[in-house]
């Protein structure tokens, strides 16, 4: 794992090891819109499948500013949030989507490369340009 200068530790652990956020993009009038997501956090970055005819997705191809809320799903709720920049993308996108998509759907579909040609799958990638977090020590 490759340590980001704005990511400590803690929060790349977090990031590695949790699968649910929300990810904020910017309307065409500048308001937010937010989204639940599952995520995978590789490379430095976090890789969300989308599709071609979403929101977020025409959000980001026209503004590419991004936060990005990765949730603890149990009590006490800790969080690292990511703020950066987002692109579109196809690369990879049969084995990245398997594992996001393998974090929240177990067993897999038999036709999932012919699932993502039918819902017009892409993907969301975050480059992180600043962390925040709360992280409880237990």
């Amino acid at each position: 794992m490759a340590i980001l200068p704005t990511i400590t530790p803690e929060e790349e652990r977090f990031l590695v090891e949790h699968r649910f956020g929300v990810v904020t993009t910017l309307r065409k009038d500048g308001s937010p819109q937010s989204t639940p997501v599952y995520y995978v956090f590789e490379k430095g970055k976090l890789w969300i499948s989308v599709t071609q005819d979403r929101k977020k997705t025409y959000n980001v191809l026209r503004d590419p500013r991004v936060t990005m809320c990765a949730l603890a799903e149990q009590s006490p709720f800790d969080y690292v949030q990511v703020m950066g920049t987002a692109e579109i993308t196809d690369n990879d996108l049969e084995a990245t989507s398997w594992r996001i998509w393998s974090r929240f759907r177990d067993p897999m579909p038999d036709d999932f490369p012919q699932r993502l040609v039918d819902q017009k799958r892409m993907l969301l990638v975050i480059t992180p340009e600043n962390v925040t977090s709360r992280l409880t020590r237990v």
